[in-house]
């Protein structure tokens, strides 16, 4: 029983987690975080094709050309031809580049509450786990990006990160 009140615990708190963390992201009552996800993951992967990005953030391709049409239109986004004539590959422009950074920052910031009721050595320790808990999910390149979609670089950069740790 101990287990399954544990991962009951677990998963309480993870929905509790992404109810605020989703709250925070949007930025109109329809959105979600899947725009600024696509928005952080092209500013780590400068070029990503569509097809890359929608194996990403597990949309289908139609769904991420929709999303990647309306960043274009919200002027975040840059469709770009390469050499092969088939592939849209997504760069973002200036404002995207602003866009993404304070999105992210408000996620850790909305979390980091959490966080207040543990000393210093508990916060050591909890990070500790969730490493340990996070790390068997880097089974491939896209499990990693998808994984990762919404984290903050700045505070947990990727020579430091468990996913890339855990794929070497």
């Amino acid at each position: 029983m101990t287990r399954l009140r544990t991962a009951n615990l677990l998963a309480a708190l993870a929905t509790d987690i992404s109810e605020r963390v989703e709250e925070q992201l949007k930025t109109h009552p329809n959105q979600t975080d899947t725009a600024v996800a696509a928005l952080n993951v092209m500013s780590f992967w400068e070029g990503i094709t569509n097809s890359e990005l929608s194996r990403a953030l597990k949309l289908s391709h139609t769904a991420t050309v929709r999303l990647v049409d309306k960043l274009e239109l919200q002027g975040l986004v840059e469709a770009r031809s390469g050499r092969d004539l088939r592939a849209t590959h997504l760069y973002l422009t200036a404002a995207g580049m602003k866009a993404v950074q304070p999105a992210l920052t408000a996620r850790c910031v909305a979390v980091e509450e959490y966080l207040s009721s543990l000393t210093s050595a508990e916060e050591k320790q909890l990070a500790t786990l969730l490493e340990k808990i996070i790390r068997p999910r880097a089974i491939d390149d896209v499990a990693i990006v998808h994984f990762c979609r919404l984290c903050d670089f700045t505070s947990c950069r990727p020579d430091k990160c468990p996913m890339h740790a855990g794929h070497e």
